[in-house]
Formats: structure tokens, C-alpha cells, sequence
């Protein structure tokens, strides 16, 4: 393979893996105003009906980010295996992949149940936070793999 087409895999991996950490960012924003505002018992009384269509609005926008987010994180993990990276760069590939998935599995549970079995949405919450950790340390490792950094500013 060619370096300059290893460069561009670089900077398209790393594009990817940047993008997953935004949506993902904006799902958990968008999760917790469901979650808040939606779902729990109890929520804020006499909400306008434009915060309320807005609110329906989001549920469709956070299950589009979400199908977003899987198809992203196949690309990630196909991606990392294309290009000779340290294989830590790989495993977080795969862990994100796997709980991204989990979350994935997550969402469908709690939709599957009405909105009334609390362990999916726990499990959405947590597999959060595991993808976050995940991919940045994916960025992390990608960042000390050689080369990478002087390949970056060139292009």
C-alpha cells in the first residue's frame, strides 16, 4: 500500500472516530432530555406545546443518530483493520463496535417494552459512557502510532 494512500486511510479513520465522539455527545444530550422530559414519572408539569413537539421530534432525531453511530462504528472497525496499526488501535475499534451494539441492544429493549423496563435504558446509559471511553482512547492510541501525527499535517 502506498503511503499516500495509508495517509489518506489515517485521516479518514481518524475523521470517522472524530465523528462518532460528536454524535455521540449528541445523543447523550438528546437521551437525557428523552429521559427527563419524556419517560420519567413525574416530569415537569405544564409543558408548552411547542417544547413538547420538540421533544417528539428528538426521539426520531436520537434514533437516527443512533443508526448513525452503528453504521459509523462498522466503518471504524473496518478502517482500523485496512492499515497496519498498533493492535490497541484495533482492540478499541472492536470494544467500541461491540458497545456500540450493546447499546444498540439497549434502545430496542426499552422501545420493545413500552418505555417501562428501567434496565435497558440503564444499559443504554452505561455502554454511553464505555463507547465514549472507548473511541477517544482509539484517538489516543492512534495519535502515538508512528508516523501518524507527521502524515496528519501534511495532508
Amino acid at each position: 500500500m502506498s503511503e499516500n494512500s495509508q495517509r489518506k486511510l489515517s485521516v479518514t479513520l481518524w475523521a470517522l472516530t472524530g465523528v462518532i465522539l460528536a454524535l455521540l455527545t449528541l445523543q447523550g444530550i438528546s437521551g437525557n432530555w428523552i429521559t427527563y422530559f419524556i419517560i420519567l414519572p413525574g416530569g415537569p408539569a405544564g409543558l408548552s406545546q411547542i417544547l413538547i413537539v420538540f421533544l417528539v421530534k428528538l426521539v426520531l432525531y436520537h434514533r437516527i443518530m443512533g443508526f448513525v453511530i452503528g453504521l459509523l462504528s462498522i466503518l471504524v472497525l473496518i478502517f482500523a483493520f485496512l492499515r497496519l496499526w498498533s493492535k490497541y488501535v484495533r482492540l478499541f475499534a472492536v470494544l467500541g463496535f461491540i458497545i456500540t451494539a450493546t447499546a444498540a441492544m439497549g434502545g430496542y429493549l426499552f422501545v420493545k417494552s413500552g418505555f417501562t423496563d428501567r434496565w435497558p435504558l440503564g444499559q443504554m446509559s452505561d455502554a454511553f459512557i464505555g463507547c465514549y471511553a472507548a473511541y477517544f482512547l482509539q484517538l489516543f492510541f492512534m495519535n502515538k502510532t508512528p508516523g501518524f501525527r507527521s502524515s496528519a499535517k501534511e495532508s
